[in-house]
């Protein structure tokens, strides 16, 4: 068996805590950031309460989702909600000095957070894409026309 001092005995000790202490902590920390570079309407970790839209709003009325008022368009109310619950977002990289005019606007209200997320739809230079951008933040991110029209009831 090795022959240490005490006091040697001490420094590996800590040396195994700090290990440890890395393995435990940092290792899953890491990772989660990892994952975190995927960007969501919403953070994963917050429930949707309300979106509300021009002229209508998605609600969550007990278990179930409803659009208000009545929808013509026969959308359902459930897959709305669940895309603006997992819709992953792909950030591109556009000119500043370009001034844009949105489309379309929605208002995405959490549970547990006083102030609403608003999101703005700009129409893209290609006519199968669409640029989504939260107000307040510099950073775009692309959608397809399809998503756009899921999302914003277009």
């Amino acid at each position: 068996m090795l022959k240490l001092s005490r006091r040697n005995w001490n420094n590996v000790l800590i040396l195994v805590v700090l290990v440890l202490m890395f393995v435990l902590y940092g290792i899953p920390q890491r990772l989660q950031q990892l994952n975190a570079s995927e960007q969501r309407l919403i953070p994963a970790d917050t429930e949707l309460l309300m979106v509300a839209f021009a002229q209508q709003r998605l609600i969550k009325a007990g278990p179930v989702w409803q659009l208000q008022p009545i929808n013509m368009k026969n959308r359902d109310a459930s897959q709305l909600a669940l895309a603006w619950q997992h819709s992953v977002l792909t950030p591109v990289s556009v000119p500043a000095n370009k001034s844009r005019i949105p489309i379309a606007q929605a208002s995405v209200q959490l549970v547990g957070q006083r102030a609403p997320l608003i999101w703005l739809l700009y129409p893209d230079s290609d006519a199968e894409l669409f640029l989504l951008q939260e107000a307040g933040q510099s950073q775009f991110y692309q959608i397809t026309a399809a998503q756009a029209a899921l999302l914003f009831l277009l």
